[in-house]
């Protein structure tokens, strides 16, 4: 009884394996016999090494017979099919040259189906999915090369916006400059916010050709940069800063050869000069206090605001802590002649700059603090310049 059970199961075994052998044969029987949409279902139901076999016929059939079938919607299917076929898992255990031949296998489908928006959209989402398993630097030249050459113009909305969110993950530093330009120049508005997105996320990759970028740059480039790296999350600190400095050099030199200085320009300096305090960055002294001299002129001519210019005195302390005293002590005295001359000295102005100055501490500026405590400022006043004058360093 024992010997009959176990042949039965044998049976029963031996029966699921033939079945599921004669299962994958039919798959690879129905991919050669078939046409092409019988192959293109063979693509969709083969599983484990079947597949791969399968799918590297598919895309192999595809190509051969493209310049054949021309702009054929069977021929289409059968290569998305393959193309999403292609599993993470496959490519790990491929060996280099299996992935250098996929790679190249890829950009022809790249290059060769471009009538065809279904298969190119399978195959950049695919690229963006499997971009750390295998080379694709073929493939983004070749996209790098139909931006160039061919523009917006002659493709897809869908295509084009499809291509540009997956070069925010693929793309490379020529992929930036050419974005760049249609972004500054406003080559393709409609596409101005996708366009965009792309630079913001190639941006950390592309310093060096930012700050080429900023050291040319008009004034109306330089906002259009500053917009993309302020969005920018993924700038290290040393990245932000030495982006945050160049931008504020730049605009002090446009600012010298301009008549008119816009609301949006002053903010953009502020702005940057924030990033510059916030992160201490000393290197950026000269800049600092530069922009402190023009800042006075705006002030003074009422184009820049209280609370803008506050914000200019606050950041020396962190940005210029030594070469900043003179400079701000002398500013200080010029508000003190004009309290005793009896004009209106703004409040939240001199406070700044006795606050900067205790924050220094440099006993420099002692005379010029003893000053305001013998002048007609209110309370709120003097008593921050007593607080400033106790907290000098004399040693």
């Amino acid at each position: 009884m024992f010997k009959k059970s176990l042949l039965i199961l044998f049976v029963f075994s031996l029966s699921l394996t033939l079945t599921a052998q004669s299962k994958k044969n039919d798959n690879i029987i129905k991919f050669l016999k078939g046409n092409i949409s019988d192959k293109t279902a063979a693509v969709r139901e083969a599983s484990g090494d079947e597949a791969y076999w399968i799918t590297n016929k598919a895309i192999d059939f595809s190509l051969e017979n493209k310049k054949v079938l021309g702009n054929d919607r069977d021929l289409d299917a059968l290569a998305v099919a393959a193309i999403l076929s292609i599993s993470s898992e496959y490519i790990k255990n491929a060996s280099d040259n299996q992935k250098a031949t996929l790679s190249t296998q890829l950009n022809q489908l790249y290059t060769e189906f471009q009538e065809s928006n279904t298969v190119e959209i399978a195959l950049l989402t695919k690229i963006a999915s499997i971009k750390d398993l295998l080379p694709i630097d073929n493939i983004v030249t070749s996209i790098n090369t139909k931006f160039k050459t061919d523009g917006f113009a002659s493709i897809d909305s869908a295509l084009l916006k499809t291509t540009l969110v997956s070069l925010e993950k693929i793309g490379n530093t020529e992929s930036f400059i050419i974005l760049y330009y249609f972004y500054t120049s406003h080559k393709y508005p409609e596409y101005d916010a996708e366009i965009k997105n792309t630079l913001i996320a190639l941006s950390p990759n592309a310093m060096n050709e930012i700050s080429g970028f900023i050291k040319d740059a008009d004034t109306a480039q330089l906002k259009r940069i500053y917009e993309l790296t302020k969005k920018t999350d993924n700038f290290s600190t040393n990245n932000q800063c030495i982006i945050a400095e160049n931008i504020l050099n730049r605009s002090i030199l446009l600012m010298g050869s301009s008549s008119r200085i816009s609301p949006e320009d002053i903010d953009m300096q502020v702005s940057t000069l924030k990033v510059l305090a916030a992160n201490k960055w000393t290197r950026a002294s000269a800049t600092a206090l530069s922009y402190f001299q023009f800042a006075k002129k705006l002030y003074q001519s009422e184009n820049m605001k209280d609370q803008d210019f506050t914000s200019v005195i606050n950041s020396l302390s962190s940005i210029s802590p030594v070469t900043a005293v003179n400079p701000l002590t002398a500013y200080l005295e010029e508000l003190n002649s004009q309290k005793e001359e009896g004009k209106t000295v703004s409040s939240p102005i001199i406070l700044a700059v006795i606050n900067t100055l205790g924050a220094i501490g440099d006993k420099a500026a002692f005379d010029s603090l003893l000053a305001v405590t013998y002048l007609n400022y209110e309370e709120s006043v003097l008593s921050a310049a007593r607080e400033a004058l106790s907290g000098l360093r004399w040693q």
